[in-house]
């Protein structure tokens, strides 16, 4: 089978995208986020799910971007015919339409089926099997991402299509490993047992299914002989029984129901005569315990109204004596309530005494700090004046000055180090010195440059130290003498002695200046907080002495000691105050809960009253509606007696019911209807059971029913016979085939050896040594396994393997299995990897690209989806960029 092209409409985020698919390799690109991997997805799903199917199988191919059901048109080559697929996800109403090229489409069923033949698998899976089913179908060809690192022979042999592969293995392998004479030996027990035997069992219509049809029947018909027999010797013994019920039935039920009818009839009226009588009883009764109950009651309530009388009398007295406490504790509370305010007048003028004087204080305090302030000002500006007349530089200033000086003498120590000096020791021509005359004997020093004459016509010119450095030394000299007279012009001195001493006059004064500027900062007010106003102050001092009155108070020495003592007083009577308030509002509240109890008391004494007169009143009205307490009692004894009489006529009549009690005859009355009814149908019930039982012995005693019993066992033990004659030579021939796939099982082992050499040879680019190669296993029930890594004499299990060797070592194994299951395919397969290298180095993945080439060489199908398609290019026949 091979992939031609592919066209899909609203899948996902595409819209619309057409893929062309080269015979050999096909590289498909694009960022992350393209739909790579939805174009698998739903090329894996157009192969192997229905178009009808709903829920997720469905879903998930839908577009959140474009309107419209996901379609996938799929054109391909099996069976060596051109076919077109065209499938249309939209639930139950999907459609699917396959057609070979010449030839007329199939829809719906018949195109899901032929795609199923084409595909080599049993069917196109429905929605309840897509989440189980799907993963396994082409596992084994399709590398999806994220699964090229997983073990494909772990995930079970239905993920690479064991049948058919072992199918294929033993067609290469058949001539070395079995004989023909064990060919046919082996598919004659194939037929022979599959004649008989089916997956689910037994197969119909086999000699042995026969056997056991015929089994089953005699065992009915033995059943059935056994269940006659059983059913007339069943019936004769109903019958029997029938016609014992019925004669008593008849002969003692109903009689009896029909005395019993007659008795209760006659207690029935008895107990009609007895009720109004037990009423009336009642009446009377009721009538007499009301009168006793008005005269109890009305005793009653002459007690309760005597000690309320009394009650009242104590409360009213108790009340007049809190009264009169009330009164006197007002009187106390208004005496102290003038102690008090005379107290505080007193501690106000106290206050107010106090206040003035500690602004009086005050005011002295600030006028004398106003006088410090004012001389410690004075003192700053002169020395600011001072200061202002010092004409000087800057500390800077004066240590550039300093090392003037100190480079200035340093030059000029050099350059008298470098002077000259000329004796004249004897001569007879004038000598002369730049223009000065030396006679014999005399001297002098020159520095620098100087020229000498002898005589008229010699003039010499003498350059000390060879004429160098000490022009480059003056002219320093006279740069950093200008410099010294612009720094000393700068302080106004002569000398640089004269700065300094100008200098430290002026850190003098800054020290001064710093130390007066700390004692105005002490004066100032806090920050925040400006100068107080004397003048202010002193109209609040004079205000204070209006406020006070002349006479209010006698002098003291100590204001503070005599406010103290007032407010001692004040509180202590502020104390007594309160707690003689506290006194009197207990006092109130007890008399107030004393008056209340009072009022209660008086309204229950009126509303004992009102009762009294209502229950006298009641009692007159009863007396004269039903007599006096003496005639209701005789009136209730005669009713007594009749009531007793009633009641022994109907215990005469309950005698001839010994062990049963009855309560209610019209229920009982009602029950013995029923029961009659229920007898007389029983009656002709078994009238009937009676007549068709005596029909059905007739009818089955015309026949010997024990010899037809007899019989149907004799056939039923040559069914027997037979069919465990036949289940035994079934067991024998399935024994004898599950014997001979056992060997030929064991063979089967060597079949792994074809897979592993194929695997070596496309693995062979990424090993380099020869002796390096794959392992693989194999288990008869387990299929393949154990897949893993010979290296350098060490075998790695796949788990051990890097990321990277277990995507290479997987696709080998792909390629391996695809290049053996060709030929069932028309010579060809589609591989597929989505990402499935993405571990891979870019080193070993040049060896990568020959493992591909050599698929592709041996006629199968390879489509590489990749981030980074840039590798592959150099080896692919088409490559598709999807943006």
């Amino acid at each position: 089978m091979r992939l031609i092209r592919s066209e899909f409409t609203s899948v996902r985020r595409h819209q619309e995208l057409v893929l062309d698919f080269s015979p050999g390799l096909t590289v498909i690109g694009g960022a992350n986020e393209s739909g790579k991997s939805s174009l698998v997805e739903a090329l894996h799903r157009t192969l192997f799910v229905r178009a009808a199917a709903s829920g997720t199988a469905a879903q998930d191919l839908r577009s959140q971007l474009h309107a419209g059901h996901p379609q996938i048109k799929l054109e391909f080559e099996a069976s060596q015919q051109h076919w077109t697929l065209l499938k249309r996800f939209s639930g139950p109403s999907g459609t699917t339409q396959l057609a070979a090229k010449g030839q007329a489409a199939l829809i719906g069923s018949a195109a899901e089926d032929q795609l199923a033949h084409l595909l080599g698998v049993d069917e196109i899976l429905n929605s309840r099997q897509v989440n189980k089913t799907l993963p396994s179908r082409w596992a084994h060809l399709w590398v999806k991402q994220g699964e090229s690192g997983r073990d494909l022979l772990s995930l079970g042999h239905e993920h690479y299509d064991l049948n058919s592969l072992i199918e294929c293995l033993e067609q290469q392998a058949e001539q070395s490993l079995q004989s023909p004479l064990d060919q046919r030996v082996h598919t004659q027990l194939e037929r022979l047992v599959s004649e008989s035997l089916s997956s689910r069992g037994v197969r119909q219509q086999s000699e042995l299914w026969k056997r056991q049809e015929a089994l089953k029947a005699a065992k009915e018909h033995h059943a059935s002989s056994l269940e006659q027999l059983q059913g007339f010797e069943l019936s004769c013994e109903e019958l029997d029984r029938v016609e014992t019920k019925l004669r008593a039935l008849e002969r003692e039920q109903l009689p009896e129901l029909r005395r019993q009818r007659q008795r209760l009839l006659q207690w029935q009226e008895a107990l009609q005569q007895l009720k109004p009588l037990t009423l009336q009883q009642q009446q009377l009764e009721k009538s007499c315990a009301s009168l006793r109950q008005l005269a109890a009651d009305s005793t009653a309530c002459e007690r309760s109204l005597a000690s309320l009388e009394r009650e009242l009398k104590d409360l009213e007295t108790t009340c007049n004596a809190a009264s009169n406490q009330i009164k006197a504790a007002q009187k106390r509370t208004a005496e102290l309530e003038q102690k008090k305010q005379t107290l505080e007048e007193q501690g106000l003028l106290l206050r107010q005494r106090k206040d003035r004087d500690d602004l009086q204080r005050r005011l002295e305090s600030l006028h004398l700090q106003d006088q410090e302030r004012q001389r410690l000002t004075e003192q700053q500006q002169q020395l600011n004046a001072a200061f202002n007349k010092i004409d000087a530089g800057t500390a800077q200033d004066l240590q550039q000055l300093n090392k003037t000086q100190e480079e200035l003498r340093a030059i000029a120590i050099r350059i008298e180090s470098m002077a000259s000096k000329v004796l004249v020791e004897s001569a007879d021509q004038t000598i002369s010195i730049e223009g000065s005359d030396l006679k014999e004997g005399e001297s002098c020093e020159q520095a620098g440059v100087f020229r000498i004459g002898v005589g008229e016509h010699v003039r010499l010119k003498i350059s000390p130290g060879e004429g160098t450095g000490l022009a480059s030394l003056e002219n320093t000299q006279k740069t950093l003498q200008s410099a010294l007279q612009a720094g000393l012009k700068r302080w106004n001195a002569s000398s640089v002695e004269e700065a300094q001493q100008r200098n430290e006059q002026r850190n003098l004064l800054l020290q001064q200046q710093a130390l007066l500027k700390a004692q105005l900062t002490q004066l100032a007010p806090p920050p925040g907080q400006n100068l107080p106003n004397l003048e202010e102050l002193r109209l609040q001092l004079d205000a204070l002495n209006q406020g006070l009155p002349a006479n209010g108070l006698k002098p003291s020495s100590d204001d503070e000691k005599d406010l103290e003592t007032c407010r001692i007083h004040y509180r202590e009577l502020k104390d007594e105050s309160n707690t003689h308030q506290q006194q009197m509002r207990q006092l109130e509240v007890q008399h107030n809960a004393e008056q209340k109890q009072w009022q209660q008391k008086r309204l229950q004494q009126e509303r004992l009253k009102a009762e009294q007169e209502q229950r006298l009143k009641q009692h007159q009205t009863l007396e004269q509606e039903v007599g006096s307490q003496e005639q209701l009692a005789e009136l209730i004894q005669t009713v007594i007696n009749q009531q007793q009489a009633l009641k022994a006529h109907i215990q005469d009549l309950q005698r001839p019911i010994p062990g049963q009690e009855i309560c209610n005859p019209k229920a009982e009355l009602e029950t013995l209807d029923r029961l009659e009814h229920q007898l007389t149908e029983q009656r002709h019930e078994l009238g009937s059971q009676r007549g068709a039982l005596l029909e059905r012995c007739d009818s089955l005693g015309q026949s010997d029913l024990h010899s037809a019993v007899a019989e149907a066992l004799a056939k039923l033990d040559l069914a027997m016979q037979a069919e465990q004659q036949e289940a035994l030579l079934v067991r024998a021939r399935s024994h004898l085939l599950q014997r001979f796939q056992q060997a030929r099982s064991d063979l089967s082992q060597r079949y792994s050896n074809p897979l592993k050499q194929n695997i070596n040879q496309v693995l062979q680019p990424l090993l380099g040594n020869p002796k390096d190669g794959c392992s693989l296993g194999y288990d008869p029930q387990d299929g393949l396994q154990q897949l893993g890594l010979q290296r350098e004499g060490t075998l790695f299990a796949f788990q051990q393997l890097s990321g990277g060797m277990k995507e290479q070592l997987n696709a080998a194994l792909r390629i391996a299995i695809a290049d053996t299951l060709k030929e069932r395919h028309g010579g060809c397969l589609p591989l597929l990897f989505d990402d499935g290298f993405t571990n891979t180095d870019a080193q070993r993945l040049q060896g990568v690209l020959k493992m591909l080439q050599e698929a592709v060489s041996r006629g199968l199908q390879v489509i590489v989806l990749s981030c980074d398609p840039d590798p592959y290019k150099s080896v692919a026949d088409n490559v598709i960029m999807i943006d």
